[in-house]
Parts: C-alpha cells; sequence; structure tokens
C-alpha cells in the first residue's frame, strides 16, 4: 500500500508528486522559497505579521476575559456582603417591629384598665 503517490498542486500552477513518508510540508515550503518570487515572499511576510497580530490580539482579549472574571468575582463579594447587611436589617426591623406591637398592645391594656 506504500506504492501511492500524492500530487500537490502548487501556487504557481505546477502539480508535484509526493510518497507518503516524504516531509511533504519541508519540501514544499523549501519549494515555494526556491522559487525565489518576491510577490510570494512578501505575501508570507504579511501572512506571519497578520498572524503576530492576531495572535496579539488573542493575548489581550484572554488578558481582559481574565479581568473581567476578577471583577466579576469582586462584585460578587460586594452583593454578598451587602445581601447580609440586608437580612440584618430586615431582621433588626422584625424585632423593633414586634416590641412596638407589644408596646402598643400593653398601653391599650393600661387604657382599659384605667377606664375600667
Amino acid at each position: 500500500m506504500e506504492d501511492y503517490e500524492i500530487n500537490i498542486l502548487r501556487r504557481n500552477g505546477n502539480w508535484k508528486k509526493v510518497k507518503p513518508n516524504d516531509l511533504i510540508i519541508d519540501e514544499i515550503n523549501n519549494n515555494s522559497i526556491d522559487d525565489n518570487e518576491p510577490n510570494q515572499k512578501q505575501s508570507q511576510n504579511d501572512f506571519l505579521s497578520y498572524v503576530v497580530k492576531v495572535e496579539s490580539i488573542i493575548s489581550k482579549l484572554e488578558s481582559l476575559e481574565n479581568e473581567k472574571s476578577a471583577l466579576k468575582e469582586e462584585l460578587k463579594e460586594f452583593e454578598d456582603n451587602f445581601l447580609r447587611k440586608k437580612k440584618l436589617a430586615e431582621d433588626e426591623i422584625n424585632k423593633i417591629s414586634q416590641e412596638k406591637d407589644m408596646i402598643e398592645k400593653t398601653i391599650n391594656v393600661i387604657k382599659n384598665l384605667k377606664s375600667f
């Protein structure tokens, strides 16, 4: 089964026959560089510079995403603190409200006793 060849169409329109065990990528890169087409070299340099720029943008986006996650975590901590304080305030309000109700009932009993 190793007697087959792969035909690769190169950018210049020529076909290259390659055996499966050959280092296809290395040969193609070497052949394309050997063609010495200035436009092709410039194109490769432009492509590589774009790849570097894209990698830089991806890296910046990842760092922004990490910073965003950290800020969200900090906000969650603040939210938890405020929810605890709200719960304490509500408990205190309920306690004071019950105390007020008891005072009002006591006042009513005193008034009823006085009018008796």
